[in-house]
């Protein structure tokens, strides 16, 4: 084609070289570099672990994660472990290989304990009890049995002193 008070075929326009991918690298490592850690910000302190009060201590479940995630009892002292579900899915508190007696527990929702499990269920916003006295010291790891929960950070530690 060929314009207008112009003779002659028209010439190819030039292409400029494309810089996209050393530009996109600048601005990556730019946003990686302030969003490193600095002098001014807050470092994250553990919690200290949970204990009862007057026998009861509140366990709070979410998506995903338990708080407190560490907690402590007391060999031979009953306690009741009351987990609020303030996530929207169903959640639970399983606890495994911990020698207990007097186990009771009320679930709400679907999921409930089998005979002498310490296991608690709990559906969205509702509560559950999980009593019981611990007969054995040790460190013992609790957590939601339902489906990827666990792997999703819904895990904690329960000590007997």
């Amino acid at each position: 084609m060929r314009d207008a008070g112009r003779t002659g075929p028209v010439a190819p326009r030039r292409r400029r070289p494309f810089f996209a991918p050393p530009v996109f690298l600048f601005f990556a490592l730019s946003l990686v570099a302030c969003a490193g850690g600095g002098a001014n910000d807050a470092p994250v302190t553990p919690q200290p672990p949970a204990t009862p009060r007057n026998g009861v201590l509140t366990v709070r479940a979410f998506e995903w994660g338990f708080a407190p995630d560490a907690i402590v009892l007391r060999r031979g002292e009953q306690v009741r472990i009351v987990l609020m579900n303030e996530g929207a899915l169903l959640h639970n508190l399983k606890l495994e290989e911990l020698s207990a007696d007097g186990i009771e527990s009320r679930s709400s929702g679907p999921l409930s304990a089998e005979e002498g499990e310490l296991f608690v269920g709990a559906a969205e916003g509702e509560a559950g009890t999980l009593t019981f006295v611990p007969q054995r010291a040790g460190t013992f790891v609790f957590y939601c049995a339902i489906r990827s929960h666990r792997q999703q950070g819904m895990e904690g530690v329960l000590t007997v002193e």
